[in-house]
């Protein structure tokens, strides 16, 4: 099951590769969200084969993640294949210039169960398409949201 969004941010590509490849703060709000969530090699600077594990829980159960950037060319493209308990997950992000200071991203997350739990969970993502949808517009924009005011900000000082 493919999910695919996109954004414009009114800010520079490499401001917005650097806020949205974020992975200290993605994974503080992970966190925040009871997950559990450790770089596996202590890694500093995320590159081609950084990886993490941990645990979340999905459906009320505590499941185990893994995930590992797959593909990573600055300001052009992150790709993380993760795996959460019985579904495997793809997430690419791409970073294109529209103009010196708009950039478009987009995301494509594509989901495939591997076990019946996996299914079960799918079957209900499809059937909250538009729900699943609107939330992941809604995290991509406010991120770009966050980018746009620090980079306004910048400008102004």
């Amino acid at each position: 099951m493919k999910f695919k969004v996109s954004e414009d941010v009114d800010a520079p590509r490499p401001l917005v590769w650097v806020r949205m490849t974020d992975f200290s703060g993605l994974e503080a709000d992970a966190r925040g969200r009871g997950a559990t969530v450790t770089r596996v090699g202590n890694w500093t600077e995320p590159c081609e084969g950084a990886e993490w594990r941990g645990e979340v829980k999905v459906r009320g159960k505590v499941r185990p993640l893994s995930a590992r950037i797959t593909r990573f060319v600055p300001e052009e493209i992150c790709l993380i294949e993760s795996r959460i308990g019985g579904m495997a997950c793809l997430h690419e992000m791409s970073f294109v210039a529209l103009t010196p200071e708009t950039t478009r991203v987009a995301t494509v997350l594509d989901l495939s169960a591997q076990t019946l739990t996996a299914r079960l969970i799918l079957q209900t993502m499809k059937l909250a398409r538009g729900r699943v949808m609107q939330r992941l517009q809604g995290i991509i924009a406010r991120q770009g949201n966050a980018v746009e005011a620090e980079y306004r900000k910048a400008k102004r000082d």
